[in-house]
C-alpha cells in the first residue's frame, strides 16, 4: 500500500512541542522504568520484551493519549500505548518513524457483542490507527501492539512471538496509511475531518468497546 506522507511546516512544529511536552511528562523516570521493566539485558531482548510488556497494558479509552497517563493507569488506546512504548524505545536510542493508518471499526472477524455489533451495523465507525517503525540493521521495521494478549480470542491481531527484527502485523485493515511527524496532532485533524456526529459515534463506540473488553478479560 502506498504511504502519504504528512510533513508540512505546522505541523513538524506542532510535533515539536508535543513531543517535547510528552518527554517532559515521562523524562524524570523514564530510565527508571526502563531499568524495572528489562534491567540489564541484550538490546534486542529489550526491544522484545518491551513490546510485550506494553502490547499487554490492557486496550482502553482513559481519556488521554499521554504515555505517563497510560503507564501509571494500566490502560490505553492505539496512540497512547505506542506513545508509551515510543518514548522508551527512544531511551534505548532506536530511531522511529511514526504512522496513521486510517480504517473502519467494522471488522466481520471480530466477534463484537451484540450490542456493538448492532451499532456498527447501523454505522460506518472510521478512525485514525497509530503505529510506528523502528530502524533495525537499517531496516525500518513495522511495530503495531495495539491489542493485548487475552483480546487474540476474540478475533483481535495481537503480535506474538516477535523476534525484533521483522515487520509486526498491523492490528487493523487499513485503507490508507499516512506518514507523519506529529501522530497526536495528525490523528486529531484526522477526528475533526469527520461529522460532527461521526466523532460523537466514534466516542460513544470507543466507551461501548471499553466496558466490553473490561468485562471479558
Amino acid at each position: 500500500m502506498k504511504v502519504k506522507r504528512d510533513d508540512t511546516h505546522e505541523m513538524q512544529q506542532r510535533n515539536i512541542f508535543i513531543a517535547d511536552n510528552a518527554l517532559n511528562n515521562m523524562l524524570e523516570n523514564r530510565k527508571e522504568i526502563l531499568n524495572k521493566l528489562v534491567g540489564d539485558t541484550p538490546l534486542n531482548e529489550k526491544i522484545i520484551k518491551l513490546s510485550e510488556i506494553v502490547r499487554d497494558i490492557p486496550y482502553g479509552d482513559i481519556g488521554s493519549r499521554d504515555p505517563k497517563d497510560v503507564y501509571e493507569k494500566n490502560k490505553g488506546t492505539c496512540s497512547g500505548k505506542h506513545e508509551l512504548l515510543k518514548e522508551l524505545y527512544k531511551e534505548l536510542r532506536i530511531p522511529v518513524k511514526d504512522f496513521i493508518a486510517m480504517h473502519k471499526f467494522n471488522n466481520p472477524k471480530i466477534e463484537y457483542p451484540p450490542e456493538i455489533k448492532k451499532m456498527l451495523n447501523q454505522l460506518e465507525m472510521l478512525d485514525p490507527h497509530n503505529f510506528f517503525k523502528i530502524l533495525i540493521d537499517d531496516k525500518w521495521i513495522c511495530v503495531d501492539i495495539t491489542w493485548d494478549k487475552p483480546l487474540k480470542k476474540f478475533g483481535f491481531v495481537v503480535n506474538e512471538k516477535w523476534d525484533g527484527k521483522s515487520d509486526m502485523k498491523l492490528c487493523v485493515v487499513p485503507s490508507k496509511i499516512f506518514e507523519t511527524n506529529d501522530p497526536i496532532g495528525f490523528k486529531k485533524k484526522k477526528i475533526c475531518e469527520l461529522s460532527r456526529q461521526a466523532q460523537l459515534d466514534r466516542k460513544h463506540f470507543l466507551k461501548k468497546m471499553t466496558e466490553w473488553l473490561d468485562s471479558v478479560r
